[in-house]
């Protein structure tokens, strides 16, 4: 199983890459791309470093020693953006609700991934 592999295939396509996209962003050859997303081949921890980087993911996720985290429903989004202190926040700074939601909801930590945050709810 090549998880580094399937996972860089992953995340390219969500952010609308190509292949030749991601090289060129690392300075390598289309070709060295391929043979990572196949297994061919495993990129330097520098390169690693960089793709994490590029992608917003740790290295965990990206080498496949964690999980990714789910994303949050749209409707979640939608809710957040109607809160009396995020629209006050969006008149007063010109930004938009949704991208001050999206901010916010970047920070949310799933409390199944929160030990603490289960046992007690003063968090």
């Amino acid at each position: 199983m090549n998880r580094f592999g399937e996972t860089l295939k992953r995340l390219r396509h969500r952010m609308g890459l190509r292949q030749n996209d991601v090289a060129g962003m690392l300075g390598v050859e289309r070709s060295t791309v391929a043979n990572w997303e196949r297994g061919v081949k495993q990129p330097s921890l520098d390169t690693l470093i960089k793709l994490s980087e590029t992608f917003g993911v740790s290295l965990d996720e990206l080498v496949g020693a964690a999980q990714p985290t789910a994303p949050l429903p749209p409707a979640y989004y939608q809710v957040l953006a109607s809160d009396p202190l995020v629209v006050l926040l969006a008149k007063r700074t010109s930004v938009p609700a949704k991208t001050i939601a999206a901010f916010i909801a970047a920070f949310q930590i799933p409390e199944s991934n929160c030990g603490k945050c289960r046992q007690s709810k003063k968090l």
